[in-house]
């Protein structure tokens, strides 16, 4: 249940209870009042008639037989009534003021002694009129008081939805905030709590903004400091590979020479924020660049027999594929156990990497695309990690992973229209998925839309 539900319930629940509260407070008041006059009516009725017999009085009368509603009976010790006005039938003899109802009719009765006989002066006031109107007061009351709650419950949820209103585009526009800019929030209303609450929002995320700066300002410095140097061991290593082709050690130490200036590529990538540069689309075939990329490393076995069309980035696409691939080769230690596979299914290109590295454990699975996951202490996770040296024969095992890779793969990927995933994982390898949006249906979306 939202904020601003709850608050409109408690709002007509609170009404609810004020305008009840209220309206049994002047029932009850009223009623309260209404019985105390006829009480008192009733008293000096009765002392009247009383004082009467007491000093009787040269024509004074102690009620007109003809008056309505009013009953007047003296009655003897054996509880026989002797004289009577209104009604013959005996009334109770109350030690206060009680009810009695007689046919219809309601009395309010009160008694006083007879000396004179040591009977009784019995006297009661009909009551039924003034009954009726408490009840038609009450009917009064609840009929208002339910007018009153409903108008109450929907001024209350008026209110509160306006209340809420700075609150509501305040939640709305922190949830379109995007991680990779954080911008400030704009916030149009009151200087209340919520004013506070966005003025809170846009200190953290000003102060995310300058953390992340200052740590891809740091991840730039760094991934500069090591392109120099690894681009010149690379170089030479290679120079040396060509003229020593047979030395399987000079062979591995300039494949992870290139490794290692690969991801000192993503590094940059990531430190100078191209990851969010606008994309150049092209019409490519999603089968010629991984055969591009399968050409940078000899032994990796390539299944992409039909033409598959995407639009897309083709340096970026190129970079998709390229970390798919190396951590493929990472994980298996060798080209030579890895496979490229493009295919289609249904409005979309598919191209599954195959290892058979040592599998990933849950928790690697589930965060193998988290920048800075270090994959390398989980001896079952060391799949798709960054291997001491790759397709050179030397295979280490698995060391810690810095999670730039295939970050920037799944990145990348969504902003071609596509995802990446880990469709399968054993001891026996790991199947990693890429699925593309094929031409001819990015042609049909623009086209309906």
């Amino acid at each position: 249940m939202t904020l601003r539900a709850r608050l409109g319930i408690a709002a007509a629940l609170f009404a609810l209870v004020v305008a009840g509260g209220f309206g049994a407070l002047a029932y009850l008041t009223f009623a309260h009042q209404m019985d105390r006059q006829l009480e008192t009516v009733l008293r000096s009725d009765l002392d009247r008639v009383t004082a009467l017999l007491a000093s009787p009085r040269l024509g004074a009368s102690f009620g007109d037989p003809a008056t309505r509603g009013v009953i007047l009976q003296f009655v003897g010790p054996d509880d026989r009534v002797v004289v009577w006005w209104g009604d013959d039938a005996p009334l109770p003899r109350p030690d206060g003021v009680v009810t009695h109802e007689r046919g219809e009719r309601t009395y309010l009765v009160t008694a006083a002694a007879w000396l004179a006989t040591n009977g009784s002066i019995r006297l009661a006031h009909d009551v039924t009129e003034a009954l009726a109107s408490r009840r038609a007061l009450a009917r009064a009351l609840l009929t208002s008081g339910a007018v009153v709650v409903l108008v109450a419950m929907l001024g209350a949820l008026a209110g509160v939805r306006r209340m809420l209103a700075p609150l509501a585009r305040l939640a709305g526009q922190t949830r379109s905030i995007h991680p990779a800019t954080t911008d400030s929030i704009a916030y149009h209303g009151p200087a209340d709590e919520v004013g506070d609450l966005a003025d809170g929002l846009n200190l953290t995320l000003a102060a995310i903004r300058a953390r992340r700066d200052q740590e891809r300002a740091f991840l730039l410095e760094v991934a500069h400091e090591l392109a120099a140097p690894l681009t010149l061991v690379h170089y030479h290593l290679d120079g040396l590979r060509r003229r020593h082709p047979d030395e399987s050690a000079l062979r591995a130490a300039s494949e992870a020479a290139r490794e290692l200036l690969r991801t000192s590529q993503d590094l940059l990538v990531v430190a100078r924020g191209d990851l969010e540069r606008a994309l150049e689309y092209r019409v490519v075939d999603l089968g010629d660049l991984v055969r591009r990329v399968a050409d940078e490393y000899p032994g990796v076995a390539i299944d992409a027999g039909e033409r598959a069309e995407v639009a897309g980035d083709p340096e970026r696409l190129m970079q998709v594929i390229r970390n798919i691939v190396r951590n493929a080769v990472q994980a298996s230690g060798a080209t030579a156990g890895v496979t490229v596979a493009v295919e289609r299914a249904g409005a979309e290109l598919v191209m599954r990497v195959s290892d058979i590295g040592p599998g990933m454990s849950s928790e690697v699975r589930e965060r193998a695309f988290e920048h800075g996951f270090s994959r390398g202490s989980d001896s079952k996770g060391g799949g798709n990690g960054v291997a001491n040296t790759v397709g050179g024969g030397i295979d280490d095992g698995p060391t810690s992973g810095i999670g730039v890779g295939l970050a920037v793969a799944q990145h990348l990927t969504e902003r071609h229209g596509g995802h990446v995933r880990v469709a399968a994982t054993s001891h026996r390898g790991t199947v990693m998925e890429v699925r593309l949006p094929s031409l001819d249906a990015r042609i049909h979306d623009e086209v309906e839309a």
